[in-house]
Formats: structure tokens, sequence, C-alpha cells
């Protein structure tokens, strides 16, 4: 098996990779396309801290070996791989509560990623596909199953006014599922492209680096503020804007798909008592979020996204890197493996 993993910045090698079947417990599964990310791009970087890792956090294929009956998985079925995993160590992975695992691992990040031709791993890990979920559409499980953890753990009701800070594509995705669940999101953006996409992509209140947010936020909900506050990482919005717009006693979720070292003043959330909450991890959500993608609920077609071929990866890399260095942003990349 062969995959390209990051040995140092700026360093992509194809290397054999030695990862055998351990069990018939197992399976094997032939990548056919890759996502790689933001966060894929800030390890390429250095940015980000990581060992030797192979990258491409989110991935799909064809099931190339299983045992005879194993949860159904015959060869050549289509299957999304979750890119989560427990820990194993953790008290609650001890104790068999491995849906409150206090470290979740995720691909390209704590282990190797997707840009790789062959991942062996547990048929737990592995959801067939139906016909109505395209490829394309089949990367962003992880970030509805994200999506998901959020509006479980605000518990966000029907009619709650949510401002989401960062019209990226997580963020458009997340409001689109806010509004399919009947709440109301308000989404924010320095980036005029992402505020163009938000409006295409049907999110009526979406505001930009040229909108006063208070004087806004506070016209659309009447004056009394969000009901709640959804601040994503990888933004480039200071995360004093989630405080100034909240209210007294908010729910403030600090969430994204990857997490920079930044200095925050706590001092806004104290005097309002906000209730922060971190979320990083959509585990226990995959089937769920197949299902909304079967159902339509989430439309990918205004997402900006990039392509490339496996043998053109590093090439690739290359690109994404000035790009991020020209304009503080990238255009996820569609590795086609096969």
């Amino acid at each position: 098996m062969k995959g390209y993993k990051i040995t140092k910045p700026f360093t992509l090698n194809e290397v054999e990779i030695n990862e055998e079947i351990p069990s018939s417990a197992q399976a094997k599964v032939k990548v056919s396309k890759a996502l790689i990310t933001l966060s894929d791009v800030l390890r390429f970087r250095g940015e980000l801290e990581c060992d030797e890792i192979v990258l491409g956090s989110s991935g799909i294929g064809l099931v190339s070996e299983a045992e005879t009956n194993l949860f159904g998985l015959e060869k050549g079925k289509r299957v999304y791989i979750d890119p989560t995993k427990t820990c194993e160590e953790c008290y609650n992975c001890k104790k068999g509560n491995y849906n409150k695992c206090s470290n979740p691992l995720s691909a390209g990040e704590d282990y190797d990623g997707f840009i790789r031709d062959f991942v062996a791993t547990a048929p737990d890990k592995l959801f067939t596909l139906p016909n109505s979920v395209s490829d394309i559409d089949s990367l962003y499980i992880d970030y509805i199953s994200r999506g998901i953890a959020i509006f479980d753990k605000m518990n966000i009701q029907k009619g709650d006014y949510v401002a989401v800070l960062g019209a990226n594509n997580f963020g458009n995705i997340f409001s689109q599922l806010l509004i399919y669940y009947q709440a109301v999101p308000i989404i924010m953006t320095l980036d005029e492209e992402n505020l163009q996409i938000a409006k295409d992509s049907g999110i009526y209140y979406a505001l930009g680096p040229n909108d006063n947010w208070q004087k806004e936020v506070l016209a659309i909900t009447s004056g009394r503020l969000p009901d709640k506050v959804v601040f994503i990482s990888d933004s480039n919005i200071s995360p004093s804007k989630a405080f100034a717009l909240a209210g007294q006693s908010t729910q403030v979720a600090f969430t994204g798909l990857f997490h920079k070292s930044a200095n925050i003043s706590f001092l806004p959330a104290v005097k309002k008592q906000l209730d922060i909450l971190c979320i990083n991890s959509g585990f226990g959500n995959t089937a769920t979020s197949i299902n909304l993608i079967a159902n339509k609920a989430i439309d990918f077609s205004h997402l900006k996204l990039g392509g490339t071929k496996y043998t053109n990866v590093l090439d690739a890399f290359n690109t994404l890197s000035e790009q991020y260095e020209k304009e503080g942003k990238i255009y996820e990349t569609i590795v086609e493996m096969i």
C-alpha cells in the first residue's frame, strides 16, 4: 500500500504503508476520493503541529476485501470511511462508553488520513453509500456530523436565532442544517466570495465585511440578540466578536475543523456570564448525516471546490499553500485516487 506522507514542512513523499489486516473483523477499502482541507494545508506548511502522517481528512472508496457476511460489506460496495476513532485509553472508552471518548482521534491529524491507495479498518467505521448520495457530497459527511453535534449540545430549538461567525464550507453547511431544522441562522464573514456563496445557498441573513454586524443582528432579532452564537475557529474572525454579539447568559460554541492557538480575553464572557461550549467532533452522527444528504437537506452545488489527481498531489499542495499565502484561505480540493 502507498500514500503521500508529510515528513517535514512543504515536503510530501510517496511511501509504502505497512497496514496489515489483523483479523477477520477488518475490511480493506480501495480509496477512490479524498478531500484536502485547510487543516491539511496548514500541516503541510508547518503551521499546525503533526507527526509524519498521511494527510487527507475525509475519504470514500470501494470495498476490496472483507470476510463473508461481514456487516453486508461485499466486494465492490461504495463506502464512506468514518474519519473519527475513539482513543480506547480514556476512562469512558475502557468502560465501553465510546460516544463519550475524552480524546477522539481524527484522520490526517492523529492517524494516517486518506491520501493513500488502501485503508484497512474495522467494519463499523464503514458506511454503505446509497445511490442518491454522490461521491462529492459524501466527502462532507463529517461536516454535517459536527453540525449535528453542535445542534444537539446547544439544544437549538425551532425558531432560535443562531449567529454563525464564519462562512467557509463548514459554516455554510452548518447554517443550511439550521434552516432544515427550522432555526434561523445569521451567518457572518469577512470574505466577499463566501458571502455570495452563502446567499446563493439560500441563507437569507448573510452579513459581510461592509455590514455593521452588531446593528444588523439587533435589527434581525428585534433587539434581543441571538439565542445562540457559534464561532468557527478557521474563519479569520476575532473570537471577541462572538462575545460582543452574545446577550446575557447566552450559549457560545467554539468549533471548527481545526484550531490554532489564539489569545482570547474572557473578560466580556465573564461579565455576561456566557455559557461556553467547545465542540470538536461529530462522532456517532455518520448514519444520520448520510440520511440528511439523501433527503437533500443540504445544497452543496454552490460550494467552491478544486480537483486534482493522486499523481499531482504535491503540486496541488504547493498551489493551495500559495493561495493561502495570498488570500488567507483555500479551495478545498478533491483528490481522484483512481
